[in-house]
């Protein structure tokens, strides 16, 4: 294996760990919201998509993509990045609920595509490395 494709594919495993991690909190935080009767669904994807962000930026700046320096660029671009996803994760979070009335399965769609859009943001663009 090319020493490229080798490291496109570590970053792809690792990125797949964090986002398992990410998308377990993500997960947690939306159920015990609505468990707890705390917040209705919508409001809860919201809010468990946002902590489960958190910790993602900062795993996946360490661990996936290993950037050291801390620029204000990558803060910002990285919260583009996700305000973008956020808002297409609520979107076929809410579209597939309002069809299915299947809390698992909308959450599910949601994530997924919501991964594919953050992977390619932090690859191409926000964790990029400068040669």
């Amino acid at each position: 294996m090319e020493k490229f494709e080798r490291k496109s594919f570590l970053e792809i495993y690792r990125f797949l760990i964090v986002g398992i991690c990410s998308v377990s909190i993500d997960f947690l935080f939306y159920y015990l919201f609505i468990y707890l009767d705390f917040l209705d669904p919508n409001v809860s994807k919201r809010i468990s998509f946002i902590i489960g962000a958190i910790f993602a930026f900062y795993a996946n700046r360490h661990y996936v993509f290993r950037v050291d320096e801390k620029k204000i660029s990558q803060y910002l671009m990285f919260s583009f990045l996700y305000f973008t996803s956020f808002i297409l994760n609520s979107l076929v979070h809410d579209y597939i609920l309002l069809m299915s009335n299947l809390t698992f399965l909308s959450f599910l769609c949601a994530t997924f595509v919501s991964t594919v859009t953050n992977f390619t943001g932090q690859k191409f663009i926000i964790f990029k490395k400068r040669k």
